[in-house]
């Protein structure tokens, strides 16, 4: 499997960064673990720097030295005050706020939508639960949409999403769950030798990316923020 690791760095200039990267990962190395016991969903056999940019730099510091960039100018790692986190934020807000707002829409004009896993409840085999479920309008507007790939929030990769379990919950929390997951990373490794997953403790997806955006928001301003590409 590969993945990407956001790692934070004490504060380092750009030429010692790899060699920041190497230490912090070290001990997580899959062909010589030094942790007892052995997590194999805190591991890697290979990492090597991302050739995508996935730390985009705010205006302001387009073109600061204090950055690591590779290939074409791509940016793998930077000082937490330089990263535009707030942009990927708003703009993942923007658009959950406009997904949300639209389901919304879709349930005024067909009131009443009811879960998938009810109609599991009330049917003896999957296909006609399934066939059931897909006959209310409201999904069927939602799965139709999905489909078509021209609606601006209920993208394809909806397209197998039970909308009424998605959009259950509420809106704030929905906001703030995609403004996190905006800057989340499979995995993240804390300055003080802490990796963790959604697989730590059993946390699950949601509290792992939330306690990454708590995390990210704790560090000071001049940490060093880098993202690797890991396999295992």
């Amino acid at each position: 499997m590969k993945f990407y690791t956001t790692v934070f760095l004490a504060p380092v200039g750009p030429e010692l960064v790899v060699p920041a990267l190497t230490a912090a990962l070290a001990p997580f190395d899959y062909n010589d673990y030094a942790h007892e016991p052995f997590d194999v969903d805190a591991a890697w056999d290979w990492w090597q720097l991302p050739q995508q940019s996935l730390l985009p730099l705010r205006p302001e510091y387009a073109d600061d030295p204090s950055a690591l960039r590779v290939g074409d100018g791509v940016v793998v790692a930077a000082p937490k005050r330089i990263i535009d986190f707030a942009a990927m934020r708003r703009s993942a807000r923007d658009h959950a706020a406009g997904t949300w707002d639209a389901w919304a829409d879709v349930v005024r004009a067909h009131p009443g939508a009811l879960p998938r896993a009810r109609f599991d409840e009330i049917h003896d085999d999957p296909e006609s639960a399934q066939r059931a479920w897909l006959q209310q309008p409201a999904v069927q507007e939602f799965a139709q949409a999905a489909a078509s790939q021209d609606h601006p929030y209920f993208t394809f990769s909806l397209l197998t999403a039970d909308p009424v379990v998605v959009f259950a919950g509420d809106r704030g929390h929905f906001l703030a769950r995609a403004a996190a997951q905006a800057i989340a990373t499979h995995a993240y490794l804390t300055s003080d030798g802490r990796w963790f997953t959604e697989y730590t403790d059993d946390r699950g997806w949601d509290t792992h990316i939330l306690e990454m955006d708590g995390h990210l928001d704790s560090v000071p301003d001049d940490a060093v923020i880098a993202r690797v590409r890991c396999h295992i």
